[in-house]
């Protein structure tokens, strides 16, 4: 049968894998992880960086946070750029200084990859897997080298394109692809403000993005049809400056190479069939807006850690884990909702139907992009519940 691990293995050594990996190691239930590309290209390029204020405190709560990853840059405040205004949204103050930090995703993969190894624990880098399959008393892992491994449980934790999502039956993938797409470069430069900017140009949206003291991710809206080869870095930097306002910023600042993002959503229920579980991209695909994915992967990590551990440990108890998925999706809907509705305000390409012949491109979206820009603004209800999604703040009198 080949090489037997401890109780579980972890396919994809990302943020909802590690994380579920370090409290399985810290509870002594012996775990593997599996990641099928080296550690050097996992933590090479900042993606994802913005982290909920809840996140930080579960992280908090079961040991995480302030030991193995410091959440020390915080950001508190948006702005909102038109042709014709700009304002600062002050979403920190509305939720009482509860705001989100800046922590770049492959810096914290680094760091829990760094405090799991150190503990002994047991990561395999260049090491992909094949396939996957249940049977009676566990499940079997085939790597691609050809040889199996056992385990009592196993969790995808690799992304979207999940070989042990493959093996689970009865599972219902719900899935949009939306009109449009981003472009997105890390400048090694300092951002040009210190806080959020989002462009709401007619041409597009645009973004910037903190990512640390030296490091700025920026976006661009694009077509839905374009490709990577139709937006070179000196059209990138002529739409930057164009609709963030900030002509010639950004001249002379190194880009990174350009990475087109998809903005497809996804969500694969249930997140478990028998002794196989997902988390994270594996389970559910959300847009870039407002930074929620990795907080999603932190928070089903949790979760299912907590479960797998009440079976797996002295207690013996399933009741936990069997209400894994149930207990998840409700959370994962709403913030997919949430995304969806703010894509509208920020997007110029989300269109839901064709405007008639001889009007302006994109008017009438622009137009309601505006409406919910000035409600959202002036409406200090709409604000207040606009403040706690983004910055991840259960609501509270």
């Amino acid at each position: 049968m080949g090489d037997v691990t401890g109780d579980v293995v972890v396919v994809g050594a990302g943020p909802a894998g590690l994380v579920l990996a370090r409290l399985l190691q810290r509870a002594g239930i012996p775990v593997t992880v599996f990641e099928r590309r080296s550690r050097a290209e996992l933590t090479a390029k900042p993606g994802a960086g913005l982290i909920e204020y809840r996140s930080v405190e579960l992280l908090r709560s079961v040991g995480i946070a302030d030991v193995d990853l410091e959440f020390t840059i915080q950001n508190g405040r948006m702005e909102f750029r038109t042709p014709t205004a700009s304002t600062v949204f002050d979403y920190g103050g509305l939720t009482g200084g509860r705001t989100n930090y800046i922590y770049p995703q492959h810096q914290l993969v680094g760091a829990l990859c760094d405090a799991l190894v150190a503990d002994g624990g047991d990561v395999r880098f260049s090491t992909p897997i094949a396939a996957v399959r249940q049977n009676g008393d566990g499940v079997v892992v085939m790597r691609a080298d050809g040889s199996e491994i056992r385990a009592q449980a196993v969790v995808g934790c690799e992304g979207a394109h999940s070989v042990v999502a493959t093996a689970m039956t009865g599972l219902r993938t719900n899935e949009v692809d939306l009109p449009a797409r981003i472009v997105a470069v890390i400048a090694d430069a300092p951002p040009l403000e210190e806080h959020t900017i989002y462009g709401l140009h007619p041409r597009g949206f645009a973004g910037q993005m903190r990512r640390g003291p030296q490091q700025t991710r920026y976006y661009v809206e694009v077509p839905g049809t374009d490709t990577a080869a139709d937006w070179p870095e000196d059209r990138i930097r002529e739409e930057l400056g164009l609709r963030l306002d900030i002509h010639g910023k950004l001249d002379g600042v190194p880009f990174s190479e350009p990475v087109l993002v998809d903005l497809r959503v996804r969500v694969n229920e249930p997140m478990q069939d028998g002794r196989l579980f997902l988390a994270g991209d594996a389970a559910h695909l959300i847009t870039a807006a407002a930074g929620k994915g990795m907080n999603l992967a932190i928070q089903d990590a949790v979760e299912l850690a907590a479960g797998l551990i009440d079976r797996l440990g002295p207690a013996g108890d399933d009741r936990r884990l069997a209400a894994y998925s149930a207990t998840r999706l409700p959370a994962i809907w709403r913030t997919e909702a949430f995304s969806l509705w703010y894509l509208r305000i920020l997007l110029a390409g989300l269109h839901d139907g064709t405007e008639p012949a001889g009007t302006v491109p994109g008017g009438f979206t622009n137009g309601a992009r505006e409406g919910w820009l000035a409600a959202l603004l002036g409406d200090p209800l709409l604000a207040r519940w606009f403040a706690h999604a983004y910055a991840g703040v259960d609501t509270s009198p």
